[in-house]
Protein backbone atom coordinates (compact mmCIF):
# COMPACT_ATOMS: atom_id res chain seq x y z
CA UNK A 1 0.00 0.00 0.00
CA UNK A 2 1.47 3.33 -1.03
CA UNK A 3 1.90 5.97 1.62
CA UNK A 4 -0.22 9.05 1.24
CA UNK A 5 0.78 12.59 2.02
CA UNK A 6 -1.76 14.70 3.83
CA UNK A 7 -1.53 17.98 1.92
CA UNK A 8 -3.86 19.65 4.39
CA UNK A 9 -1.43 19.04 7.24
CA UNK A 10 0.39 22.16 8.40
CA UNK A 11 3.56 20.16 8.99
CA UNK A 12 3.57 18.91 5.38
CA UNK A 13 2.98 22.41 4.02
CA UNK A 14 5.81 23.85 6.09
CA UNK A 15 8.22 21.16 4.87
CA UNK A 16 7.26 21.62 1.23
CA UNK A 17 7.54 25.41 1.42
CA UNK A 18 10.90 25.11 3.18
CA UNK A 19 12.29 22.80 0.49
CA UNK A 20 11.11 25.03 -2.34
CA UNK A 21 12.39 28.18 -0.62
CA UNK A 22 15.79 26.58 -0.07
CA UNK A 23 16.14 25.51 -3.69
CA UNK A 24 15.07 28.94 -4.93
CA UNK A 25 17.41 30.70 -2.52
CA UNK A 26 20.43 28.70 -3.71
CA UNK A 27 19.75 29.69 -7.32
CA UNK A 28 20.24 33.40 -6.66
CA UNK A 29 23.11 33.41 -4.16
CA UNK A 30 26.79 33.96 -4.89
CA UNK A 31 29.29 31.17 -4.39
CA UNK A 32 30.42 32.44 -1.00
CA UNK A 33 26.85 32.72 0.28
CA UNK A 34 26.05 29.21 -0.93
CA UNK A 35 29.17 27.84 0.78
CA UNK A 36 28.23 29.61 4.00
CA UNK A 37 24.68 28.26 3.83
CA UNK A 38 25.91 24.73 3.10
CA UNK A 39 28.33 24.82 6.01
CA UNK A 40 25.53 26.06 8.26
CA UNK A 41 23.18 23.31 7.05
CA UNK A 42 25.86 20.65 7.60
CA UNK A 43 26.57 22.03 11.08
CA UNK A 44 22.89 21.89 11.97
CA UNK A 45 22.62 18.35 10.61
CA UNK A 46 25.51 17.01 12.72
CA UNK A 47 24.89 19.32 15.73
CA UNK A 48 28.21 21.17 15.56
CA UNK A 49 29.17 24.83 15.27
CA UNK A 50 29.52 26.17 11.70
CA UNK A 51 33.05 27.39 12.45
CA UNK A 52 34.02 23.87 13.54
CA UNK A 53 32.66 22.42 10.28
CA UNK A 54 34.58 25.04 8.27
CA UNK A 55 37.72 24.20 10.28
CA UNK A 56 37.21 20.49 9.58
CA UNK A 57 36.88 21.12 5.83
CA UNK A 58 40.08 23.20 5.80
CA UNK A 59 42.05 20.61 7.79
CA UNK A 60 40.73 17.79 5.59
CA UNK A 61 41.88 19.68 2.47
CA UNK A 62 45.37 20.17 3.93
CA UNK A 63 45.56 16.49 4.90
CA UNK A 64 44.57 15.45 1.37
CA UNK A 65 47.31 17.68 -0.07
CA UNK A 66 49.83 16.16 2.34
CA UNK A 67 48.79 12.69 1.19
CA UNK A 68 49.47 13.53 -2.46
CA UNK A 69 52.87 15.06 -1.66
CA UNK A 70 51.93 18.51 -2.92
CA UNK A 71 53.33 20.22 0.17
CA UNK A 72 56.51 18.15 0.37
CA UNK A 73 57.73 19.44 -3.02
CA UNK A 74 57.83 23.06 -1.90
CA UNK A 75 58.38 22.54 1.82
CA UNK A 76 60.97 24.69 3.54
CA UNK A 77 61.42 23.87 7.22
CA UNK A 78 61.16 26.90 9.48
CA UNK A 79 61.88 27.09 13.19
CA UNK A 80 58.85 27.39 15.45
CA UNK A 81 58.48 30.82 17.00
CA UNK A 82 56.32 30.15 20.02
CA UNK A 83 56.57 30.69 23.74
CA UNK A 84 54.52 27.57 24.54
CA UNK A 85 56.02 24.48 26.06
CA UNK A 86 56.02 21.15 24.28
CA UNK A 87 53.40 19.87 26.73
CA UNK A 88 51.03 22.77 25.90
CA UNK A 89 51.54 22.21 22.18
CA UNK A 90 50.85 18.48 22.55
CA UNK A 91 47.67 19.22 24.53
CA UNK A 92 46.46 21.53 21.74
CA UNK A 93 47.26 18.90 19.11
CA UNK A 94 45.47 16.21 21.13
CA UNK A 95 42.33 18.39 21.48
CA UNK A 96 42.35 19.25 17.78
CA UNK A 97 42.78 15.59 16.83
CA UNK A 98 39.85 14.53 19.03
CA UNK A 99 37.72 17.33 17.58
CA UNK A 100 38.66 16.29 14.03
CA UNK A 101 37.81 12.64 14.65
CA UNK A 102 34.52 13.55 16.38
CA UNK A 103 33.37 15.71 13.46
CA UNK A 104 34.60 13.14 10.93
CA UNK A 105 32.59 10.39 12.66
CA UNK A 106 29.44 12.53 12.68
CA UNK A 107 29.86 13.43 9.02
CA UNK A 108 30.41 9.77 8.09
CA UNK A 109 27.29 8.82 10.01
CA UNK A 110 25.35 11.49 8.10
CA UNK A 111 26.84 10.25 4.81
CA UNK A 112 28.74 13.46 4.07
CA UNK A 113 32.33 12.13 4.05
Amino acid sequence: MASRVNLKSKKTKVRMVGKVATSIRFRFLSGEEVATDLITLIANKIHEKPEDVAWFIEVKAVMDKLGTGEFSKNAKPEPLKTSKSVRELMDEVRKSYKKFKRIEAKMKKAGLV
